[in-house]
């Protein structure tokens, strides 16, 4: 292998051939290697390699004077590179120093691969950005670099850009709201198309002011495309979708409306533990919290399980069927007041327990009416004026009807990875993406700016950006 070749794979190796033309490895001084492997200040092993330059003609940045120049020695400057491993690496590099002749200034030899006169170099800056991609904060990939916190972070604020986002709309639209920084808006505006699965943006405020001057951009026949809009139970969203949709059919997602009613009925069932004579039973309900957010078709009945306090084994199934058995001794004439007591108040709560898995029945069974079992539900509770789910028997009546109906009623076909899906419209991808948002901002600390919070967040899901740098020289951006 000739030596150039050698240098050359050096370089390629360091990733610095494409800005070093004019330094190449150099021997440290007393030894055959340039490769030097010691102990730094911190007492942690390194990789020293040393780079020299080899230029000799240069031309003075001052008055454009060439070859009329004194050289006043070399210096060297140690770059933080990319590690090797376990192992980190430092550019030990040596560049000249002059004075010109005509102007009498004093001027230094330029280090292409020096990012931004700071002790890095580019490729070891664009490893540290790259890391952003994954959900590490900042101070673990300034360890990982060799970067200051600091330093990090102005590298992430000043040089890297992303983007303002410019897009078509869909036919179905996610929309929901997260909290963010304190700076903009306290709660930010997430834009998510579930078929596909792609976040559209991120907007820095949910008021109806500021949403409206964002989607007015659209012209009416873009809007127009929409057809399904997928939220929560949001009043102000579904008035502001209303008036820039209005050919969009809202849908209200399944999740938020079947956790409203089971509150009401959790609700219930503290209170009946309440109001219980028997204690072991009521502290027994109490604890069973999971078991009663079941649909009652899905519990096990094969897996056993001991209750220390009513000192017996169940399966979940058989759990619910006891406490139905408990209820029926209300029509024992051998039983006493405070049996008597406590048997009525279970059978309220399974009367409300009932109320709940008919909902849940309406998502894990199919209908031929959904329109007709879903007055039936409500009207079942008007009826027997149930005090739990009055309110919001009332709110579904008056408000969401026709966007439940819709999320019971509507489901859609989609294409991933060469493979059709059948599935119900709902928010559980945008639900998933905020719960991505909240462990970014948890492993960053909190961020102080929307920004810098909107920019990491694009940067986690792999949306493109700009890696800037200025030229040192002329202040110019460049841009890769």
């Amino acid at each position: 292998m000739s030596e150039i070749n050698y240098i050359n794979d050096i370089l390629e190796i360091l990733q610095i051939n494409d800005f070093s033309h004019n330094f190449v490895p150099f021997p440290f001084p007393g030894t055959n290697s340039c490769i030097l492997k010691k102990a730094n200040d911190d007492g942690i092993m390194t990789m020293y390699i040393n780079l020299k330059s080899t230029i000799i003609n240069l031309v003075c940045p001052h008055c454009g004077s060439y070859n009329h120049h004194i050289s006043k020695g070399t210096r060297s400057i140690n770059l933080k590179h990319f590690s090797f491993g376990s192992l980190p690496v430092v550019l030990v590099v040596s560049y000249h120093r002059y004075i010109c002749n005509d102007c009498s200034s004093y001027f230094a030899e330029d280090i292409p691969f020096q990012f931004d006169n700071r002790k890095a170099t580019i490729p070891n800056v664009q490893s540290a950005l790259f890391e952003m991609n994954e959900n590490h904060s900042m101070a673990s990939i300034s360890r990982m670099h060799g970067l200051g916190k600091n330093t990090m972070y102005r590298i992430f604020n000043e040089n890297i850009y992303i983007p303002d986002r410019f897009y078509h709309l869909s036919s179905v639209i996610s929309i929901d709201e997260f909290k963010a920084t304190s700076d903009k808006g306290t709660y930010a505006f997430n834009i998510v198309d579930p078929i596909t699965g792609k976040t559209l943006d991120i907007i820095e405020d949910r008021k109806a002011s500021f949403l409206k001057n964002y989607f007015l951009r659209f012209p009416f026949t873009e809007r127009k495309k929409v057809k399904f809009i997928i939220m929560d139970l949001s009043g102000a969203f579904q008035c502001i979708m209303h008036s820039l949709f209005p050919h969009a059919q809202i849908i209200c997602d399944r999740f938020h409306y079947v956790r409203l009613v089971g509150q009401n009925f959790i609700q219930s069932r503290l209170d009946v533990c309440s109001f219980l004579h028997y204690q072991p039973l009521a502290k027994s309900i109490k604890r069973q919290l999971r078991l009663f957010y079941k649909y009652r078709k899905d519990l096990d009945n094969e897996k056993t399980w001991y209750d220390f306090h009513l000192k017996r084994y169940f399966t979940c199934a058989s759990y619910i069927d006891y406490l139905y058995d408990l209820s029926e001794r209300r029509n024992n004439k051998d039983c006493d007041d405070s049996t008597m007591f406590d048997s009525l108040v279970i059978l309220e709560m399974l009367d409300n327990y009932e109320i709940y898995q008919n909902l849940l029945k309406f998502i894990h069974e199919k209908h031929n009416d959904y329109k007709k079992e879903l007055n039936r539900w409500l009207d079942y509770i008007f009826d027997t004026h149930n005090s739990y789910y009055q309110i919001t028997a009332k709110n579904f009546r008056k408000k969401w009807f026709i966007p439940l109906l819709c999320s019971l009623s509507y489901t859609t076909k989609y294409k991933r990875r060469d493979r059709f899906y059948r599935t119900s419209f709902n928010n559980g991808f945008i639900e998933g993406m905020n719960n991505k948002i909240k462990l970014i901002k948890r492993n960053a600390h909190g961020f102080r700016y929307f920004y810098n919070l909107r920019k990491r967040i694009f940067l986690h899901l792999g949306y493109s950006y700009t890696f800037i740098y200025k030229d040192r020289k002329k202040g110019i951006p460049i841009f890769q």
